[in-house]
Protein backbone atom coordinates (compact mmCIF):
# COMPACT_ATOMS: atom_id res chain seq x y z
CA UNK A 1 0.00 0.00 0.00
CA UNK A 2 1.22 3.62 -0.84
CA UNK A 3 2.80 5.41 2.19
CA UNK A 4 1.20 8.72 2.23
CA UNK A 5 3.14 11.55 4.72
CA UNK A 6 1.35 11.02 7.92
CA UNK A 7 0.23 14.85 8.52
CA UNK A 8 -2.12 14.16 5.43
CA UNK A 9 -3.92 11.81 7.17
CA UNK A 10 -3.98 12.79 10.82
CA UNK A 11 -8.18 12.42 11.06
CA UNK A 12 -7.49 8.71 10.67
CA UNK A 13 -6.38 9.02 14.42
CA UNK A 14 -10.37 9.20 15.41
CA UNK A 15 -10.68 5.69 13.83
CA UNK A 16 -9.57 4.86 17.23
CA UNK A 17 -8.77 7.32 19.62
CA UNK A 18 -10.37 6.60 23.15
CA UNK A 19 -11.83 3.25 22.38
CA UNK A 20 -10.99 1.51 25.68
CA UNK A 21 -12.15 4.18 28.19
CA UNK A 22 -15.49 5.10 26.84
CA UNK A 23 -16.58 1.40 24.98
CA UNK A 24 -17.07 -0.18 28.06
CA UNK A 25 -19.37 2.23 29.77
CA UNK A 26 -20.82 2.93 26.37
CA UNK A 27 -22.57 -0.66 26.22
CA UNK A 28 -23.29 -0.97 29.98
CA UNK A 29 -25.07 1.89 29.36
CA UNK A 30 -26.72 1.49 26.41
CA UNK A 31 -27.47 -2.34 26.71
CA UNK A 32 -29.25 -1.50 29.89
CA UNK A 33 -31.87 0.64 28.03
CA UNK A 34 -34.66 -0.41 29.14
CA UNK A 35 -36.56 0.20 25.79
CA UNK A 36 -33.71 -2.25 23.80
CA UNK A 37 -34.32 -5.37 22.79
CA UNK A 38 -31.79 -6.44 19.79
CA UNK A 39 -32.82 -7.93 17.05
CA UNK A 40 -31.65 -10.96 15.65
CA UNK A 41 -28.77 -11.01 12.82
CA UNK A 42 -31.08 -13.19 10.55
CA UNK A 43 -34.66 -12.40 9.53
CA UNK A 44 -35.21 -15.92 10.10
CA UNK A 45 -33.19 -18.78 11.90
CA UNK A 46 -30.88 -20.42 9.67
CA UNK A 47 -29.47 -23.18 11.80
CA UNK A 48 -26.30 -22.80 10.64
CA UNK A 49 -22.84 -21.00 11.91
CA UNK A 50 -20.10 -19.88 9.85
CA UNK A 51 -17.28 -19.28 12.69
CA UNK A 52 -14.75 -16.75 11.87
CA UNK A 53 -17.67 -14.78 10.04
CA UNK A 54 -18.45 -11.13 11.07
CA UNK A 55 -22.21 -11.17 11.31
CA UNK A 56 -23.54 -8.07 12.63
CA UNK A 57 -22.45 -4.52 13.11
CA UNK A 58 -23.57 -1.96 15.92
CA UNK A 59 -23.36 1.56 15.71
CA UNK A 60 -22.77 3.30 18.82
CA UNK A 61 -23.48 7.17 18.20
CA UNK A 62 -24.13 10.15 19.82
CA UNK A 63 -26.67 11.35 17.11
CA UNK A 64 -28.73 8.73 15.64
CA UNK A 65 -30.59 11.11 13.79
CA UNK A 66 -27.55 12.73 12.03
CA UNK A 67 -26.47 9.13 11.05
CA UNK A 68 -29.95 8.29 10.03
CA UNK A 69 -29.48 11.20 7.26
CA UNK A 70 -26.30 10.64 6.45
CA UNK A 71 -26.07 6.95 5.81
CA UNK A 72 -29.93 6.84 3.91
CA UNK A 73 -29.08 9.16 1.92
CA UNK A 74 -25.43 7.83 1.12
CA UNK A 75 -26.33 4.34 0.95
CA UNK A 76 -30.04 3.94 0.76
CA UNK A 77 -30.07 2.69 4.15
CA UNK A 78 -33.66 2.28 6.00
CA UNK A 79 -34.32 2.60 9.90
CA UNK A 80 -36.92 1.34 12.23
CA UNK A 81 -37.06 1.52 15.66
CA UNK A 82 -37.07 -1.49 17.80
CA UNK A 83 -39.93 -0.78 19.82
CA UNK A 84 -42.34 2.61 19.37
CA UNK A 85 -40.85 5.91 20.91
CA UNK A 86 -37.27 3.88 21.08
CA UNK A 87 -35.28 7.04 20.42
CA UNK A 88 -31.98 5.04 21.87
CA UNK A 89 -31.93 2.16 19.22
CA UNK A 90 -32.69 1.63 16.13
CA UNK A 91 -32.71 -0.70 13.18
CA UNK A 92 -30.59 -0.86 10.08
CA UNK A 93 -32.35 -2.26 6.77
CA UNK A 94 -31.64 -2.74 3.13
CA UNK A 95 -34.45 -3.36 0.70
CA UNK A 96 -35.99 -4.65 4.08
CA UNK A 97 -33.57 -6.61 5.48
CA UNK A 98 -31.56 -6.28 9.34
CA UNK A 99 -27.98 -5.57 8.20
CA UNK A 100 -27.27 -3.68 11.64
CA UNK A 101 -28.69 -1.25 14.26
CA UNK A 102 -27.27 2.11 16.05
CA UNK A 103 -27.49 2.43 19.75
CA UNK A 104 -27.15 5.54 21.26
CA UNK A 105 -24.29 6.33 23.28
CA UNK A 106 -23.67 9.50 25.75
CA UNK A 107 -20.79 11.96 24.70
CA UNK A 108 -18.18 11.68 27.60
CA UNK A 109 -15.56 14.19 25.84
CA UNK A 110 -16.65 17.18 23.41
CA UNK A 111 -13.41 17.22 21.90
CA UNK A 112 -13.00 13.64 20.93
CA UNK A 113 -15.37 11.77 18.64
CA UNK A 114 -16.66 8.44 20.25
CA UNK A 115 -18.87 7.12 17.59
CA UNK A 116 -17.88 3.90 16.81
CA UNK A 117 -18.86 0.88 14.31
CA UNK A 118 -18.58 -2.26 16.32
CA UNK A 119 -18.92 -5.34 14.30
CA UNK A 120 -19.33 -8.86 15.91
CA UNK A 121 -17.46 -11.93 15.02
CA UNK A 122 -19.33 -15.61 15.16
CA UNK A 123 -17.90 -17.59 17.31
CA UNK A 124 -18.80 -21.17 18.32
CA UNK A 125 -18.76 -20.55 22.39
CA UNK A 126 -18.52 -17.04 23.43
CA UNK A 127 -17.17 -17.93 27.38
CA UNK A 128 -14.51 -19.41 25.63
CA UNK A 129 -13.40 -17.26 23.26
CA UNK A 130 -13.69 -14.62 26.37
CA UNK A 131 -11.21 -16.55 27.87
CA UNK A 132 -8.98 -16.57 25.13
CA UNK A 133 -8.52 -13.24 25.02
CA UNK A 134 -8.52 -12.83 28.65
CA UNK A 135 -5.41 -15.60 29.04
CA UNK A 136 -3.47 -13.63 25.70
CA UNK A 137 -3.38 -10.08 26.91
CA UNK A 138 -6.58 -8.60 25.72
CA UNK A 139 -9.06 -6.95 27.58
CA UNK A 140 -12.80 -7.82 28.59
CA UNK A 141 -15.35 -4.73 27.86
CA UNK A 142 -18.66 -6.71 28.00
CA UNK A 143 -18.63 -10.06 30.28
CA UNK A 144 -20.41 -12.36 28.03
CA UNK A 145 -24.51 -12.13 28.76
CA UNK A 146 -28.03 -13.32 26.59
CA UNK A 147 -29.95 -11.09 24.90
CA UNK A 148 -33.08 -13.18 23.98
CA UNK A 149 -33.59 -12.62 20.38
CA UNK A 150 -29.61 -11.32 19.56
CA UNK A 151 -27.75 -14.75 21.15
CA UNK A 152 -24.60 -15.03 23.50
CA UNK A 153 -22.69 -11.85 22.94
CA UNK A 154 -19.38 -10.27 24.44
CA UNK A 155 -17.07 -7.07 24.10
CA UNK A 156 -13.20 -7.72 24.40
CA UNK A 157 -9.94 -6.23 22.59
CA UNK A 158 -7.35 -7.88 21.43
CA UNK A 159 -4.06 -7.82 22.46
CA UNK A 160 -3.11 -5.03 20.60
CA UNK A 161 -5.79 -2.97 21.47
CA UNK A 162 -8.92 -4.14 18.28
CA UNK A 163 -12.31 -3.84 19.76
CA UNK A 164 -14.48 -6.25 18.79
CA UNK A 165 -17.87 -8.04 19.75
CA UNK A 166 -18.01 -11.78 19.92
CA UNK A 167 -21.15 -13.36 18.95
CA UNK A 168 -22.65 -16.83 19.14
CA UNK A 169 -26.30 -15.84 17.68
CA UNK A 170 -29.72 -17.46 18.57
CA UNK A 171 -30.50 -18.94 15.41
CA UNK A 172 -27.85 -19.22 13.50
CA UNK A 173 -25.16 -16.82 11.19
CA UNK A 174 -26.39 -15.03 7.73
CA UNK A 175 -25.53 -17.58 4.60
CA UNK A 176 -22.07 -16.90 2.62
CA UNK A 177 -23.95 -15.09 -0.30
CA UNK A 178 -21.93 -12.53 -2.74
CA UNK A 179 -23.28 -8.91 -0.91
CA UNK A 180 -25.05 -6.41 -2.95
CA UNK A 181 -24.26 -2.96 -3.12
CA UNK A 182 -24.17 -1.17 -0.15
CA UNK A 183 -23.83 -4.25 2.02
CA UNK A 184 -21.20 -5.22 4.06
CA UNK A 185 -18.27 -7.52 2.95
CA UNK A 186 -15.11 -6.95 4.07
CA UNK A 187 -13.02 -5.98 7.65
CA UNK A 188 -9.32 -5.55 7.84
CA UNK A 189 -7.94 -5.37 10.95
CA UNK A 190 -5.08 -2.58 10.84
CA UNK A 191 -2.71 -2.76 13.50
CA UNK A 192 0.86 -2.68 14.87
CA UNK A 193 2.23 -6.72 14.81
CA UNK A 194 0.37 -8.42 11.84
CA UNK A 195 2.17 -11.52 12.71
CA UNK A 196 1.21 -11.31 15.93
CA UNK A 197 -2.49 -10.39 15.42
CA UNK A 198 -2.51 -13.57 12.80
CA UNK A 199 -1.22 -16.01 15.03
CA UNK A 200 -3.79 -15.02 17.75
CA UNK A 201 -6.83 -14.51 15.60
CA UNK A 202 -5.87 -18.10 14.33
CA UNK A 203 -5.81 -19.84 17.66
CA UNK A 204 -9.05 -18.28 18.32
CA UNK A 205 -10.90 -19.76 15.12
CA UNK A 206 -10.68 -21.88 12.67
CA UNK A 207 -8.77 -19.39 10.55
CA UNK A 208 -5.82 -20.05 7.81
CA UNK A 209 -3.91 -16.91 6.20
CA UNK A 210 -2.53 -16.39 2.86
CA UNK A 211 0.29 -13.65 2.88
CA UNK A 212 0.56 -11.51 -0.24
CA UNK A 213 3.32 -8.94 -0.87
CA UNK A 214 1.56 -6.12 -1.81
CA UNK A 215 4.95 -3.99 -1.90
CA UNK A 216 8.32 -4.12 -1.01
CA UNK A 217 7.91 -4.76 2.53
CA UNK A 218 4.75 -4.94 3.04
CA UNK A 219 2.39 -7.95 3.33
CA UNK A 220 -1.24 -8.22 2.97
CA UNK A 221 -3.02 -11.44 5.27
CA UNK A 222 -6.03 -12.75 4.02
CA UNK A 223 -7.87 -14.85 6.61
CA UNK A 224 -9.92 -17.65 5.65
CA UNK A 225 -11.54 -20.23 6.84
CA UNK A 226 -14.16 -23.14 4.87
CA UNK A 227 -12.27 -21.90 2.13
CA UNK A 228 -13.91 -18.27 2.11
CA UNK A 229 -12.01 -14.87 2.60
CA UNK A 230 -13.37 -13.70 6.02
CA UNK A 231 -10.98 -10.29 7.26
CA UNK A 232 -7.72 -8.70 5.77
CA UNK A 233 -4.81 -7.81 8.61
CA UNK A 234 -2.17 -5.40 7.58
CA UNK A 235 0.74 -3.20 9.50
CA UNK A 236 -0.87 0.26 9.95
CA UNK A 237 0.63 2.60 7.09
CA UNK A 238 0.51 5.67 9.34
CA UNK A 239 2.06 6.06 12.30
CA UNK A 240 0.17 6.74 15.64
CA UNK A 241 -3.52 4.74 14.52
CA UNK A 242 -4.26 2.56 17.42
CA UNK A 243 -5.17 -0.85 16.31
CA UNK A 244 -8.79 -1.15 14.77
CA UNK A 245 -11.14 -3.54 13.06
CA UNK A 246 -12.09 -1.16 10.14
CA UNK A 247 -15.52 -2.79 8.02
CA UNK A 248 -15.92 -2.10 4.77
CA UNK A 249 -19.13 -1.60 2.44
CA UNK A 250 -19.30 -2.54 -1.23
CA UNK A 251 -20.41 0.26 -3.56
CA UNK A 252 -20.82 0.37 -7.37
CA UNK A 253 -18.94 3.14 -7.78
CA UNK A 254 -16.40 4.80 -4.89
CA UNK A 255 -15.69 8.08 -6.44
CA UNK A 256 -19.07 9.77 -6.86
CA UNK A 257 -20.14 8.75 -3.17
CA UNK A 258 -16.68 9.94 -2.13
CA UNK A 259 -17.65 13.27 -3.70
CA UNK A 260 -21.19 13.44 -1.65
CA UNK A 261 -19.41 12.75 1.65
CA UNK A 262 -18.88 16.64 3.04
CA UNK A 263 -22.09 17.49 1.44
CA UNK A 264 -23.79 15.41 3.58
CA UNK A 265 -22.04 15.89 6.74
CA UNK A 266 -19.36 13.44 6.54
CA UNK A 267 -15.52 13.48 6.46
CA UNK A 268 -13.49 12.24 3.31
CA UNK A 269 -10.53 10.40 5.98
CA UNK A 270 -8.62 8.90 2.64
CA UNK A 271 -10.13 9.74 -1.00
CA UNK A 272 -9.83 7.49 -3.58
CA UNK A 273 -5.54 7.45 -5.18
CA UNK A 274 -5.34 5.44 -8.63
CA UNK A 275 -2.16 4.04 -6.86
CA UNK A 276 -3.93 2.45 -3.94
CA UNK A 277 -6.34 -0.59 -5.18
CA UNK A 278 -6.69 1.29 -8.63
CA UNK A 279 -8.21 3.92 -6.87
CA UNK A 280 -11.43 1.63 -5.89
CA UNK A 281 -11.00 2.04 -2.07
CA UNK A 282 -11.98 5.51 -0.11
CA UNK A 283 -12.28 6.10 3.88
CA UNK A 284 -15.11 8.06 5.37
CA UNK A 285 -16.17 9.12 8.71
CA UNK A 286 -20.16 10.20 9.15
CA UNK A 287 -21.05 13.04 10.63
CA UNK A 288 -20.73 12.11 14.13
CA UNK A 289 -17.32 10.75 13.37
CA UNK A 290 -17.47 6.62 13.14
CA UNK A 291 -15.57 5.36 10.19
CA UNK A 292 -15.63 2.89 7.65
CA UNK A 293 -14.36 2.38 4.26
CA UNK A 294 -16.38 1.87 0.95
CA UNK A 295 -14.60 -0.13 -1.98
CA UNK A 296 -16.09 -1.13 -5.20
CA UNK A 297 -15.83 -5.17 -5.66
CA UNK A 298 -14.45 -6.95 -7.50
CA UNK A 299 -11.83 -4.07 -8.87
CA UNK A 300 -9.90 -3.74 -11.79
CA UNK A 301 -6.19 -4.03 -10.63
CA UNK A 302 -3.27 -2.04 -12.83
CA UNK A 303 0.59 -1.91 -12.96
CA UNK A 304 0.08 0.63 -10.37
CA UNK A 305 -1.49 -0.32 -7.53
CA UNK A 306 -1.61 -3.31 -5.36
CA UNK A 307 -3.68 -6.09 -5.30
CA UNK A 308 -5.13 -5.47 -1.90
Amino acid sequence: MKLPPTANYLPLRFIAIGMLSWLLFAMLSACAHKKIAMPPVTPAPTGNYHFGKFVWHDLLTNDIPSAKKFYGALFGWEFESSQPGDTAFTVIKYKGLPIGSMIYIKRLNPEVSESRWLASLSVADVGQAVEHFRTNGGKIYREPKNYPERGRLAVVGDPQGAVLALLKASGGDPADEKPEFNQWFWHELITENPDEAVSFYEALVDYRHEAREVRKGITYYVLKNETVPRAGVLKAPWEGIPPVWLPYVRVEDVSPLAARVESLGGRLILAPDSTIRNGSVAIIADPTGAAVAIQKWPFEASERSESQ
